[in-house]
């Protein structure tokens, strides 16, 4: 937990607090929405934990279908904020911008959690299993190539390039959780 408070210490020094609050906003928006589907499938919910990568809710064993719409619920609440941009442009576009790399398909974000389930209530677990290698796979070398593209083409310095990485290695590091989907 300690780097959660350190990331939010870098965040309030370098944003204004406007937008940190709209970003906190937008996050528990997030998160509310994945609980909303859960209750709604009388899941249970045994705790909620906060970190610095994001939100991890303990619940109990998921079918197949309340994991994908679960995972799905979060980034569409975060898009629904957009119907309040008039009134609240900056919780909308943190709303947009969180949900559109949360539906980035690797494990653990929200799209790559759906893409497991998915793959696991059609394909048996061994091809599944092959199935969702070859897509993290194929996103992390576009996102690798994305991040080269940035720093050596663009010239926008490192920062495409680490960002890529940080992804890549967050993915891999986490890799045998979308396994334990049932």
């Amino acid at each position: 937990m300690p780097s959660f408070y350190i990331l939010l210490a870098l965040t309030v020094l370098i944003l204004p607090i406007r937008w940190v609050g709209a970003w906190v906003v937008a996050a528990f928006f997030h998160e509310l929405c994945h609980y909303a589907v859960l209750r709604l499938f009388h899941c249970k919910v045994y705790s909620v934990q906060v970190h610095a990568c994001g939100a991890i809710m303990q619940t109990e064993p998921l079918r197949s279908l309340v994991e994908i719409l679960s995972s799905l619920a979060g980034p569409l609440g975060g898009f629904a904020l957009l119907l309040f941009a008039r009134h609240f442009p900056a919780i909308a576009i943190c709303g947009f911008f969180q949900s559109f790399y949360n539906l980035i398909p690797l494990f653990p974000l929200d799209g790559g959690r759906a893409v497991c389930a998915l793959t696991r209530k059609i394909f048996p677990n061994r091809i599944a299993d092959r199935i969702i290698m070859i897509i993290e796979n194929a996103v992390a070398i576009i996102f690798l190539l994305i991040g080269i593209y940035g720093t050596f083409l663009l010239k926008l310095g490192t920062m495409p390039l680490v960002l890529s990485a940080v992804l890549i290695l967050q993915n891999k590091k986490r890799k045998t959780t979308c396994k334990a989907l049932v």
